[in-house]
């Protein structure tokens, strides 16, 4: 008895914490504002702001790469789960290979 009671609140705390993971992933605008791009800081520097942000949704949490249109290469790859944004790269030339399964 003692053993379906730790199963069913073990279930019930795993189905808490997806319903939670799946609420509080960041949108992009999230990461927009966390990565601090701004088109007046680039602009102060005559930089071109010619940039977009790949998104790619697991739906319990998302990866985001910053991709330069001018060259052509992504920046620093970040993990957007629960809320907080983890470092995963440190910027590359080439397109993440991890990534292409999703596509």
């Amino acid at each position: 008895m003692i053993k379906v009671k730790k199963r069913y609140i073990l279930g019930a705390l795993l189905i808490l914490f997806l319903i939670l993971s799946l609420v509080k992933n960041p949108t992009q605008q999230d990461y927009i504002d966390y990565a601090n791009f701004s088109e007046k800081q680039a602009e102060s520097y005559n930089e071109n702001v010619d940039f977009e942000i790949e998104r790619i949704n697991f739906y319990l949490f998302s990866t985001y790469a910053p991709k330069e249109k001018t060259l052509d290469h992504y920046g620093n790859v970040h993990l957007g789960f629960m809320g907080h944004f983890f470092q995963v790269s440190e910027g590359q030339y080439d397109y993440p290979w991890w990534l292409e399964f999703f596509n």
